[in-house]
């Protein structure tokens, strides 16, 4: 007899290793609520990071408050952080999970539900602005270095490069939404899916 016909030929309900139905199924439970926990720990971090970076970010508008130009490129920097915070703000607001232990299929499905609405927002949202929020560092970094918009605009080459740099941008963009999304979170929505479907087999 081959190692494969002895492997097949054990009784694994007899064996030390066997596990039941409702073995497998608790683990399972455990798995789903132990991923489900980390998935919205890495979600609400990259929330809060978004709320501090909300009001930071017009703090830069006091190194040259006198500059308008400069107080506008940063505020096409804030305008960014103001509505990606207020979306996530609203999406955890209104986000009720059931209780894991009584709805372990609810909860997860909830879960789910919210980290793709917030995907799906943040993968369009910032290939939309990403040229925005560029084009807003760029002028920002000259005219902090003493330029104003008219000198910009009367210089070939400089309006040349902030013109070439943010269309590279624009078009960088379309391309970037696979590089966007969180490898880890994506790993554990993955699980998650899965974990759901065995969950409601069993």
């Amino acid at each position: 007899m081959d190692l494969n016909e002895r492997w097949n030929a054990i009784d694994w309900q007899d064996s030390e290793f066997s596990f039941t139905k409702e073995d497998l199924h608790e683990e399972l439970r455990r798995q789903s609520k132990h991923d489900l926990t980390r998935l919205l720990t890495a979600y609400k971090r990259l929330y809060y990071f978004n709320l501090a970076l909300t009001p930071l970010t017009p703090l830069l508008m006091l190194l040259k408050p006198e500059e308008p130009e400069y107080v506008f490129s940063i505020g096409l920097i804030s305008l960014y952080w103001v509505v990606v915070s207020g979306f996530l703000t609203l999406k955890f607001s209104r986000f009720k999970r059931p209780d894991f232990s009584l709805q372990p299929t609810e909860a997860i499905q909830n879960t789910l539900g919210l980290v793709r609405s917030i995907n799906s927002f943040q993968l369009r949202f910032t290939c939309f602005l990403s040229p925005l929020v560029f084009l807003g560092s760029l002028l920002g970094t000259l005219t902090y270095g003493g330029r104003t918009f008219s000198e910009i605009g009367k210089s070939p080459v400089v309006l040349a490069v902030v013109v070439f740099s943010t269309l590279l941008v624009v078009w960088l963009s379309r391309y970037a939404k696979g590089y966007l999304a969180n490898r880890q979170c994506t790993a554990l929505i993955a699980k998650l899916e899965g974990h759901l479907r065995s969950l409601r087999e069993g």
